[in-house]
């Protein structure tokens, strides 16, 4: 594992998303993001050490807490245990899904 990791995380729609007919502009395959502009369908693509996507759980590429933890979690305890430092840093909207990601 590097010094830092980033990985991005894509949620599924909450109640009001979903009442409000939201379309996710969303697309990831493998470790790239991309970002499509509702208005103009420009995309914009982002690399990152790891992209989950966890909105459409009958998606063949759906990540689960499981795979989080074995990209992620898993060496980052390693390391904690092993008496290195180590630190998350969670980024997002209130209820985009930060804390379900921790635990």
């Amino acid at each position: 594992m590097t010094s830092v990791v980033v990985a991005v995380r894509v949620r599924p729609f909450n109640s009001r998303e979903k009442g409000r007919k939201a379309k996710c502009i969303v697309e990831m395959q493998g470790n790239s993001t991309r970002l499509v502009n509702p208005t103009t369908g420009r995309k914009n693509t982002f690399a990152f050490d790891f992209s989950h996507f966890s909105f459409d759980p009958s998606s063949p590429q759906f990540a689960t807490q499981e795979n989080v933890y074995e990209d992620i979690g898993k060496d980052m305890l390693s390391h904690a245990f092993n008496g290195y430092n180590i630190c998350v840093f969670a980024y997002g909207q209130t209820g985009a899904g930060k804390s379900y990601t921790m635990m």
